[in-house]
């Protein structure tokens, strides 16, 4: 049986045929498997009233030896759809027309999902939680985490809440939509050297890499620019599994820079560790990653435990994760900010705050939680990175203002 389900166009169109043709109940129900009450409160909902007609007659009411009621309709399916004597019948009748009845379900469903369906309370109640956590950036997929008690109706319906005006908080108040500029095209040709630094370290050979490999931590690697004309920009590192990312200040886009990061990670993390954290690596053809030495192999002694793979030119959606993470560093500086008064601190304040954002695609868990699946917490300490409480994050330009 189809349990809890709607009934279609089709299912009511089977049932006036099996009416018609004298079906039973239980035959009509087993044909559209649906149960024998379920085609019982169909038919006694829509089915449509009709009085004999008086041409020919007179007032057939007038008439005191006139019964216009059918005993015929006192029995199932008390309709008189499959009786021979329809079309010539004298009496009240009540008949199901299949389209009828599905208009009639149409306008009910309508009618049903119009207005708002919370009370004052609820609205208020919803009102002095949200707005506080709203005006510091929160995301809708957060508040709906850990605030199922007072959001337990669906998100589309608090979309329309929003955009009708019933809260007090405004469309404009949420994270806005990062628009970013048109790619332009490069000509330039790499240099030979560069070329040969991409021989087994292109994305198909990722791909195969990973698909023998599948259990070790993937990360992906980028870089985030300021203004044109700053050198300033930052290192970010995310992991896949966890969604984790980490930020760090450059002070300029250079392959000496990257390696002074990694050098940072090699010093800190024991080497056990850095081994299974550091696994594979995937990032863009930005010159800044060429040195690759310097991330595949441990700078002190040279041994080689990570391997970096590079995604196809103009293809920043092969690392897709990372460039979508990307946005939450939008909301609190937006395009075309200024990183050169951005001090490693803050970076750490800002990345705090995007790991501790609940995700439903970790389970309703934030970046933080689902990192300690791969390490201690010890090791977070150590990369001065720490949990911060869900009604606590802070995701705009009042985060570092603070």
């Amino acid at each position: 049986m189809a349990n809890y389900c709607h009934l279609s166009y089709e299912d009511r169109k089977n049932i006036e045929d099996g009416l018609n043709d004298n079906k039973s109940i239980n035959q009509i129900a087993k044909e559209i498997t649906r149960c024998h009450s379920t085609i019982l409160r169909e038919i006694d909902r829509n089915k449509t009233f009709s009085k004999p007609t008086n041409w020919n007659y007179g007032n057939i009411y007038e008439n005191p030896n006139y019964n216009p009621h059918c005993p015929k309709l006192e029995k199932t399916p008390y309709v008189c759809n499959g009786c021979k004597s329809r079309s010539g019948c004298r009496k009240e009748r009540y008949t199901y027309y299949a389209r009828k009845a599905d208009d009639t379900y149409k306008e009910v469903k309508s009618q049903a999902r119009r207005g708002i369906n919370l009370t004052p309370e609820e609205v208020y109640k919803i009102n002095i939680t949200l707005t506080p956590l709203i005006k510091k950036g929160q995301t809708i997929n957060h508040l709906y985490i850990n605030h199922p008690d007072i959001l337990d109706f669906s998100k589309p319906s608090f979309y329309n809440y929003v955009n009708n005006g019933v809260f007090d908080f405004k469309p404009i108040d949420f994270p806005r939509i990062i628009k970013y500029k048109k790619r332009n095209n490069s000509n330039n040709r790499r240099s030979r050297k560069e070329r040969e630094i991409l021989i087994g370290r292109k994305y198909t050979d990722f791909t195969e890499f990973t698909s023998n490999n599948p259990d070790l931590n993937i990360i992906e690697m980028d870089t985030v620019c300021g203004l044109q004309d700053e050198s300033d920009c930052f290192l970010t590192l995310l992991w896949r599994k966890s969604k984790f990312m980490l930020i760090f200040k450059l002070k300029n886009q250079t392959t000496d820079e990257v390696s002074r990061i990694f050098k940072i990670f090699q010093n800190l993390i024991p080497l056990d560790v850095y081994k299974n954290l550091f696994s594979i690596i995937l990032t863009n053809n930005g010159h800044e990653f060429f040195d690759v030495n310097s991330i595949e192999c441990i700078q002190d002694t040279g041994e080689y435990v990570t391997h970096l793979f590079f995604c196809d030119p103009h293809m920043s959606c092969q690392k897709g994760m990372i460039e979508k993470n990307h946005e939450f560093i939008r909301y609190i500086l937006p395009k075309d900010s200024s990183f050169k008064n951005i001090t490693q601190e803050d970076c750490n304040l800002l990345v705090n705050n995007i790991n501790s954002l609940c995700r439903d695609s970790l389970n309703g868990k934030s970046p933080y939680e689902a990192m300690l699946f791969l390490c201690d917490e010890s090791i977070l300490k150590l990369l001065n990175c720490h949990y911060i409480k869900p009604d606590e994050v802070v995701l705009n330009d009042s985060l570092l203002k603070q």
